[in-house]
């Protein structure tokens, strides 16, 4: 609950309004407390995936294979792929 307090904290000092939280059924503890702050919470049901962060995936995965392909590299250190995923997040 603390790190989702920080969380939405931080989004509104940027100037974002946190309204709806999208998890599985594991986030199901916190409901009450963010119920408290205006927040509903959006859960799952088992064996269930939310479709927008399934597509977030696949779209940081692709980005991250576009990238892959057009370097000239057989191996590359971990730092390098771990600046590919930052570059397509």
């Amino acid at each position: 609950m603390t790190a989702l307090k920080q969380i939405v904290n931080a989004d509104k000092n940027g100037g974002f309004s946190v309204t709806v939280v999208l998890t599985d059924n594991r986030f199901e503890c916190t409901q009450d407390g963010l119920a408290s702050h205006g927040i509903l919470l959006n859960i799952t049901s088992a064996n269930e995936h939310v479709p927008e962060i399934e597509r977030c995936i696949q779209t940081v995965k692709e980005r991250v294979r576009s990238i892959y392909n057009t370097l000239n590299f057989k191996k590359m250190p971990l730092r390098m792929v771990t600046e590919m995923v930052y570059t397509a997040v």
